[in-house]
């Protein structure tokens, strides 16, 4: 028995129609929805624009993270709002983790006992098997 659905969002038209299929079958099998956002980690650059000041580079590096993941919990209310007050889905989630796509879906999936996984084709997910 089904009683929970994760659906990925990469902020893509793909990702948007996983949503939308996805939200379909948890508002007909009335189960949890969660939507769940991978960050890409920000590496070290090669060329140091910055020079060898490692603490500054890694300080750029957590904001921008920051930004992206506020831009991510922004987009992800938005899409909660609708789904609860236009399609009438009472039990939706987001979770937004940091990783390689692939891997975080799969960890996730397992720490979270997920029944189901949908999701949308993409470049960031070609290593993604199971």
């Amino acid at each position: 028995m089904i009683s929970s659905i994760l659906v990925t969002d990469d902020g893509t038209e793909s990702s948007d129609k996983a949503i939308e299929k996805a939200s379909e079958l948890a508002k007909q099998m009335n189960v949890l929805l969660i939507l769940l956002h991978v960050i890409d980690d920000i590496g070290m650059p090669r060329t140091l624009v910055l020079g060898n000041d490692k603490p500054a580079i890694e300080v750029a590096r957590v904001t921008i993270g920051k930004a992206i993941e506020k831009g991510w919990r922004q987009r992800a209310k938005t899409i909660i709002d609708k789904l609860e007050k236009e399609e009438k889905i009472p039990n939706v989630r987001s979770h937004c983790v940091w990783g390689v796509a692939s891997e975080e879906i799969l960890k996730f999936a397992e720490r979270n006992k997920i029944d189901m996984i949908v999701m949308g084709p993409g470049k960031r997910l070609k290593d993604f098997q199971r």
